[in-house]
């Protein structure tokens, strides 16, 4: 998930407790407040889809999982401390620190991927919200069976905590060696596209010289 808001930008979390700072909070509430255009004290499904929609890089579908999952208490709208959470969340990933949000809040975390309330999270109930912490599926299964130390196909609360930071290392190396890919491409493509300015300077700074009968 991509959080392309501009006011988010200005809101942070306290690097020792992933909380946010009293001003972001005090933001938090401006917006929910904002948002909450009946005065109910709580943001309807519309409304709130319409707004994460022009936030994010979402498509509908999540959107919607997204509405669902947040909506803790199934009253079909968002009240002010389940918003919260959920904006916590979006700038720890704009921030990039979903590893220590996870870590001091593991247990909220827990409870909104647990979404039967069974009192464990199978594979595709992480994979259900994975996308918002930019989890890919394929990373998600191929550790899932060597956390799941039950072997019940499910993880209990202990076994989630170090599954979630397990699935968030492997990301991070999975997203450094795609940067250093693209990185390589695009040095290569500026070399292929400048080769003839590049030679050109070389032979005036005296790095190479062209021998005779010899082309470049």
């Amino acid at each position: 998930m991509e959080v392309r808001s501009v006011l988010l930008k200005s809101f942070h979390l306290d690097p020792s407790f992933s909380l946010m700072t009293v001003r972001s909070a005090v933001l938090s509430m401006e917006l929910f407040n904002l948002l909450d255009i009946h005065g109910t004290s709580a943001i309807n499904d519309v409304i709130f889809c319409a707004w994460l929609r022009s936030c994010t890089n979402l498509k509908g579908h999540q959107v919607y999982d997204l509405f669902e999952l947040f909506d803790v208490d199934r009253s079909g709208e968002i009240d002010f401390d389940e918003f919260y959470l959920f904006i916590a969340i979006l700038v720890a990933v704009k921030d990039k620190v979903e590893k220590e949000f996870i870590y001091r809040h593991s247990r909220a975390v827990f409870n909104i991927m647990d979404f039967d309330q069974s009192g464990s999270v199978s594979a595709e109930e992480f994979e259900r919200i994975g996308f918002m912490f930019n989890f890919y599926s394929t990373a998600i299964r191929s550790i899932f069976k060597e956390f799941d130390v039950s072997g019940d196909s499910e993880l209990d609360f202990k076994e989630f905590k170090l599954f979630a930071m397990a699935c968030i290392d492997q990301q991070r190396a999975i997203w450094l060696k795609e940067q250093r890919k693209q990185l390589q491409r695009s040095q290569l493509k500026f070399l292929t596209e400048n080769k003839e300015l590049l030679l050109s300077f070389l032979r005036r700074s005296g790095t190479i010289i062209k021998r005779p009968g010899v082309e470049d």
